[in-house]
């Protein structure tokens, strides 16, 4: 027994050692055939890989009989892909093609920090990577679980996602695509519903905390992220065919490509389509995304003319009213949704997104010298859409005794009886006036335009100069129009002056008849304009690099209200308002040896404030308070980086000074004489955020990787305010107002995080590769969101309720199999299970209330347990 049991293991390890393979060759210019010293040769599922010598020869060996794909890169040069079969030693030789100058020098790379050069704290997320991942989800839903990032799904519905770096939110991180900003230009805000295809189509993307590397006049407290789509220098020729599917009857398809037309131009598209019923009631999605890329070199230039847009349709848990308390939703159920109500035995949704906002780039580079570049980007976006909510009183809730099946939802039908049987013989003897709930579009339609130029110099081998303009325009259109009736003729609105009438015989005042598609309650034109300089300065040499930076920008804005003014009041149209803001950062990187490096970096900010806060009360009003917010950030940071392993650790200081705060007041409605409430922007808030960051990835052997991040974030108010404010009204009726939120924490972001990942790769047979992807996920000490504005008793100093710690984990399990380097190149199946444990209680954004206690609280809970399936053909 033993003889044989030896002589079947020496048979099997002969057979082993014979299936024992290796690929060699060369790297070669494809110029000149120089061979190329230095050149990477890998397998990446493998995590296995040779450098080429000085005579450009690698060798990769101890190979299973297979199909692998083999990538090959080197500075300077195109990177090439190809799948090779290896039943036996295969020899690979590549010619490697220059990369042009012209189509990797660009605005874009401007903005990017890079590894052991630029002093800034930052993270990278791939655009394979993230595509693998996001599985559907929101950009920023994938992009959290790096240092000091946060977001939120909030109610839902697909885009709705927040962002937070640092515990600031999007409207203070400065937001890029392909080097343009993206930020509303009115309130800052980021609607990721308008990129919901993004994650298709990204090459890359990269997060830099505080400061940033940017050189642009863009004034960013918690950081900037900068999203690079694939384009015309993207690498390999491809064709992709995928499918998803997943929880709640997901369902989507995509087609894109790469090919090259020559050796300098190409094409890059995309086109996919998205449906979706959503976990919560109402809360659908319908979205269809394009992308293309063309262009190519032409001499001493290359020109490139970029497009993506994700036209969309999805329903909505509001923010505002949607939140329930605890007893609440165990009394509804935790798919309930406020927003949704029954009319005529079907659904109606009063809270649905409709967006389209498509962005085009041409991107044109001169290679003015070998030392000198001009890039310049010039952009058009148009948004045209709306948001859905109603104009009245809320409609009445679904008793139990009238059908316990829908109970709490809105009934409609009684809004529907009403509003058709209601005749106002003031305006009609037929026709049924809307005298309860009707439906409204809130339309947000803008025309933006903006260009970027950027002038990049070599001054001698260790100094390089980085000047340039940026420049934008922007017009956003706003009015609400009536969507639905319900049952009524017409809505009667007092809000548009022009409108409005006396009759000559009862001399009653007599608002304005409005029907399905007429604008109502506001009508009014934003324009904002915005243009700086901005200067660079880069140091390079030996074991240094450091930079200094200056930047500053003239950003106005003006208002015109086609309804609150009658048509030929001056006042209609204000006079632009005009900000002046500047910045100043400069950093050292210092590479203490081939593995360690130290950094720090340090900015002042003064930037204008958000057009909302310039003038009150949504009129033509402006706000005595609106005025620049100032910010100082300091960071140290340290990097340990080696073949296997990747360090990162930084702290940080930022302080927020003037920030702008709205507050509420009662005031009495000049053309009714009723009591309103009104809105004043004041000034005067400092908040502090500071904190510890730390990134790694260990690759404990060549196919396991360790990975993780975690950080701990302070923010809090630094004192309390004190403003002075006038009714406008009665501008000499002086009301002060205190708020007292000193040592309060700024809430809505959680200033503890952590998540662990295993990246494991393990190639099962012939061509046959699985990668797993455990991810554990932490958040502690993140406090429910308050208004200041309700912190005026001198007495009340607890902090808001703090929302219970959250665990989370994800598994991410991917099949590749390479098939051959002919038609169908590859094969991939990829399976995500979010939420693997079913984690049913955590909780997310919730809404401070009486006693910060959470039993008044209110808050959305997060999606239970899920699931996403993809396939993929690449040929």
């Amino acid at each position: 027994m033993k003889k044989s049991l030896m002589i079947l293991l020496v048979l099997f390890s002969n057979f082993i050692i014979a299936q024992s393979f290796k690929i060699t060759g060369t790297v070669s210019d494809a110029s000149n055939g120089e061979k190329l010293f230095g050149a990477t040769v890998m397998i990446k599922d493998l995590s296995l890989g040779a450098t080429t010598d000085m005579n450009g020869n690698y060798a990769i060996e101890n190979l299973k009989a297979g199909v692998y794909e083999l990538t090959v890169s080197y500075i300077g040069y195109t990177s090439k892909t190809k799948n090779i079969s290896v039943d036996k030693n295969v020899t690979v030789n590549f010619l490697l093609e220059p990369t042009s100058v012209l189509l990797s020098e660009t605005v874009v790379k401007s903005t990017k920090a890079v590894l052991r050069e630029t002093p800034v704290a930052f993270s990278e997320v791939k655009g394979a990577d993230l595509e693998f991942k996001l599985a559907s989800r929101d950009i920023p839903q994938e992009l959290a679980t790096t240092p000091s990032v946060y977001s939120s799904a909030s109610g839902g519905g697909a885009g709705d996602a927040t962002l937070y770096v640092r515990g600031f939110s999007q409207r203070n991180v400065a937001v890029m695509v392909n080097g343009v900003p993206v930020n509303d230009m009115e309130n800052k805000w980021v609607y990721w519903s308008n990129w919901a295809g993004l994650g298709d189509v990204l090459e890359d993307s990269q997060i830099q905390r505080g400061i940033g590397a940017s050189p642009y006049s863009v004034n960013a407290v918690g950081g900037v992220l900068n999203m690079v789509t694939k384009g015309i220098a993207s690498e390999t020729e491809y064709i992709k065919l995928k499918s998803e599917f997943g929880s709640n009857n997901l369902v989507k398809g995509s087609i894109a490509f790469h090919q090259k037309l020559s050796n300098n131009f190409a094409v890059t598209a995309l086109l996919s389509k998205k449906n979706w019923d959503g976990y919560a009631v109402g809360t659908y999605n319908r979205e269809f995304t394009y992308f293309f890329a063309v262009g190519g070199v032409f001499g001493d230039h290359s020109i490139e003319l970029r497009g993506v847009g994700s036209p969309q349709e999805h329903g909505q848990r509001p923010f505002s009213y949607a939140r329930l308390t605890a007893a609440d939703w165990d009394k509804y159920g935790r798919n309930f949704n406020y927003a949704m109500g029954r009319l005529n035995g079907g659904w109606i949704n009063e809270a649905v997104n409709k967006f389209h906002k498509p962005q085009f780039n041409i991107d044109w580079n001169w290679q003015i010298s070998n030392h000198s570049i001009l890039s310049t980007i010039v952009y058009y976006s148009m948004g045209r859409g709306y948001g859905s909510g109603t104009l009245g009183p809320f409609a009445p809730a679904i008793t139990k005794q009238q059908d316990s099946v829908y109970q709490n939802y809105r009934d409609y039908d009684k809004v529907y009886s009403i509003n058709s049987t209601s005749i106002d013989k003031n305006y009609s003897q037929t026709l049924h006036r809307a005298t309860s709930t009707v439906l409204r579009n809130s339309v947000n339609n803008h025309d933006w335009y903006g260009l970027l130029s950027t002038f990049k110099t070599r001054l001698s081998p260790e100094l390089t100069l980085n000047t340039g303009i940026d420049g934008r325009y922007y017009k956003g259109i706003h009015y609400q129009e009536i969507r639905d009736l319900v049952g009524g003729d017409y809505y009667v609105d007092f809000k548009d002056v022009n409108g409005i009438s006396v009759d000559p015989i009862t001399k009653k005042t007599l608002g304005k008849m409005v029907k399905v598609g007429e604008k109502v309650n506001y009508y009014n034109d934003f324009y904002v304009r915005q243009y700086g300089g901005f200067g660079q300065l880069e140091y390079k040499s030996g074991n240094i690099s450091t930079f200094v930076n200056v930047s500053a920008s003239s950003q106005g804005a003006k208002r015109l209200d086609y309804f609150l003014y009658k048509n030929n009041d001056p006042k209609r149209e204000t006079d632009w308002q005009n900000f002046f803001g500047y910045t100043g950062k400069t950093g050292l990187n210092y590479n203490l040896d081939e593995n360690n490096q130290a950094f720090f970096n340090l900015g002042y900010f003064s930037s204008a404030p958000m057009v909302n806060n310039i003038f009150a009360n949504n009129t033509n009003l402006v706000s005595k308070n609106a005025k620049n917010e100032k910010v100082l950030g300091l960071e140290l940071g340290y990097v340990l980086s080696s073949k296997n392993v990747l360090v990162r650790a930084n702290g940080f200081y930022t302080k927020w000074k003037d920030r702008a705060i709205t507050i509420s007041y009662s005031d009495i409605d000049p053309t009714s004489g009723d009591p309103v409430t009104k809105y004043a922007n004041v000034s005067g808030s400092d908040q502090l955020h500071s904190g510890f960051e730390f990134e790694y990835v260990f690759k404990i052997i060549r196919n396991l990787e360790l990975k993780g991040a975690a950080s701990y974030v302070v923010g809090k108010y630094l004192n309390d305010v004190e403003a002075l404010i006038s009714p406008e009204n009665n501008p000499t009726a002086i009301k002060k107002v205190n708020l007292y939120v000193k040592d309060l924490y700024v809430s809505e972001f959680p200033q503890q995080q952590a998540n662990i990942q295993i990246n494991y790769r393990l190639n099962l047979m012939r061509g046959l590769n699985v990668f797993i992807n455990p991810v554990y996920k932490f958040e502690g000490k993140n406090f429910a969101s308050f208004n200041p504005d309700n912190r005026t008793n001198p007495n009340d100093r607890n902090q808001s309720w703090a929302i219970p710690t959250v665990n989370l984990v994800d598994l991410h399990i991917g099949f590749t199999w390479y098939i051959s380097d002919f038609i169908l190149k590859k094969a991939n199946l990829n399976f995500h299970i979010f939420n693997l444990l079913n984690n049913k209680n955590y909780i997310l954004d919730a809404l401070d209330g009486t006693g910060h206690i959470a039993t008044t609280a209110k808050f959305f809970y997060g999606r239970e347990r899920w699931y996403n399936l993809q396939f993929a053909f690449t040929f």
